[in-house]
């Protein structure tokens, strides 16, 4: 883990090697179903045709140095869902793990109610 988990996670595991430790620690091998569906779910399937169909406010968090899943696909993503808010972390895949008081800040900040009353035109708040 130490010696390849900065490159497969990013962010602050590219120089963090305790937290590489730790996390290797707590690790669990996976099972080999679950495995091969995740496989399987990688090589062939995409939500990207139902994406459109997404009307609500959604949050979209990435790791701004994420190389398994690069900040490119939070961009598609955005694109194409109605009502996008897409938060760019500072910090790799893992970003829920090294900084988690940030990242359950931002969550906390786009549940709260008032952040979606904020985002109502005026007009419309008489109706909310």
């Amino acid at each position: 883990m130490v010696r390849v988990g900065g490159e497969l996670y990013g962010g602050n595991f590219r120089s963090d090697t305790e937290a590489l430790r730790v996390h290797g620690r707590v690790l669990s091998r996976p099972g080999r179903i679950g495995y091969f569906y995740q496989l399987l779910a990688m090589s062939g399937w995409t939500s990207l045709p139902w994406l459109r169909s997404i009307h609500q406010p959604t949050l979209v968090m990435m790791g701004r140095d994420d190389p398994i899943v690069p900040l490119v696909h939070g961009r598609i993503l955005t694109a194409l869902i109605s009502d996008p808010r897409l938060h760019v972390i500072n910090d790799g895949h893992l970003f829920l793990l090294s900084r988690t008081a940030e990242a359950v800040g931002i969550i906390a900040g786009f549940l709260s109610p008032r952040a979606h009353l904020a985002a109502i035109p005026k007009h419309d708040h008489q109706h909310a």
